[in-house]
């Protein structure tokens, strides 16, 4: 028994001796375990002294970006009323160019209409008065062609007055007519 006891005294032994190098084993990997942390660790500072700088760009940024956004919201808001006005206005004066074309529209055509019947009147009339006179014989051909006397120039500028006249009138009437398209 002795011999049982001293077998297991030395396993023990050796159990203890092989208890101490892994406890001396864990202990060494334990250190390097524990310096590959504090590397990480100094790392993750070192990495996040480097990141809060720009997170906090990265917020001033989005804090300018929101407060453009809300510039551009404020702005188109002004726009869109701006624009709404200015389509009441052009409206409005749409419509009071139709109520003046609507009211100055007849008075003008009825004093174009009645300028143009005095001037018809007046043309007639006077080429009434021609006819009724008796033709004069003159000695020359050039004098055959004309419908007063040498010295009566007064017929050429009826007439050139009349056609003047009548010139006029046919403008209005065209501008007139172009009110009404627009």
């Amino acid at each position: 028994m002795e011999i049982l006891n001293i077998v297991s005294v030395i396993i023990q032994i050796v159990l203890f001796v092989a208890l101490i190098f892994v406890i001396v084993s864990l202990t060494k990997y334990l250190k390097l375990l524990m310096a590959k942390v504090d590397v990480l660790e100094d790392d993750f500072n070192k990495f996040k002294t480097r990141v809060d700088p720009l997170i906090d760009d990265s917020r001033a940024l989005i804090q300018k970006i929101n407060k453009i956004s809300d510039k551009v919201d404020d702005n188109f808001k002004y726009v869109t009323l701006t624009i709404e006005k200015i389509k009441d206005t052009v409206e409005d004066i749409v419509e009071l160019k139709e109520r003046i074309v609507r009211k100055a529209e007849p008075p003008i055509f009825d004093t174009i209409n009645a300028f143009a019947a005095i001037v018809k009147g007046v043309k007639t009339f006077s080429d009434t008065i021609k006819r009724s006179r008796p033709v004069k014989r003159h000695y020359s051909e050039e004098d055959d062609n004309l419908l007063f006397d040498n010295n009566g120039d007064s017929e050429f500028e009826l007439e050139k007055q009349y056609d003047d006249i009548n010139k006029e009138l046919n403008e209005v009437r065209k501008k007139l007519e172009e009110m009404k398209k627009v």
